[in-house]
């Protein structure tokens, strides 16, 4: 008989934190969740993706624009290295030594260009890896309250009335 007093008290006590944890879970919004493996993979595919999938829309044309204008300059840069390597190529097919100074001038300009186009290819993967893990950082910040319902009081503190205050804050 004790036993199964104890059972009841206990299956009670167990509904009743399931019943306080579900009225509280209707007063709280459902904040949609988000993968950060999903916002990283949208990222790869192209910057300005996973902020779209984190709702950062704001981000997206910036990751977006960072993104398109380091390609367009890789691509810019890699045509004219091809011109410089052409005009190398055919000085020296034509005849002329190293140390002429129309080849040392094709090969400064061949390596200038070269040097750039990988310059510009290393700030395309920095903005990839920014916008991949600003993605990954909204993705996981998705779930967190970030309401206005925030307050800091300095009050006097009457009780004692020794010069004292009393400082309270809640969130």
């Amino acid at each position: 008989m004790r036993t199964l007093i104890i059972h009841i008290i206990f299956l009670a006590f167990c509904f009743g934190i399931g019943n306080a944890q579900d009225s509280l879970q209707k007063n709280q919004p459902i904040i949609p969740q988000k993968s950060p493996a999903m916002a990283i993979a949208y990222t790869a595919l192209f910057p300005g993706l996973g902020q779209i999938y984190v709702e950062s829309y704001w981000k997206a044309p910036i990751a977006a624009g960072a993104a398109l204008f380091f390609a367009y300059q890789i691509s810019s840069y890699h045509s004219t290295f091809t011109e410089k390597s052409n005009l190398y190529d055919d000085l020296i097919s034509q005849g002329f030594m190293r140390t002429d100074p129309r080849v040392q001038l094709a090969i400064r300009e061949k390596e200038f260009y070269n040097n750039a186009r990988d310059i510009n290819g290393l700030w395309l993967l920095g903005i990839y890896g920014i916008a991949a893990v600003d993605a990954y950082v909204g993705a996981h910040m998705l779930e967190f309250d970030v309401s206005d319902n925030l307050s800091f009081n300095i009050l006097p503190d009457l009780i004692n009335q020794s010069g004292r205050i009393h400082v309270s804050y809640s969130f």
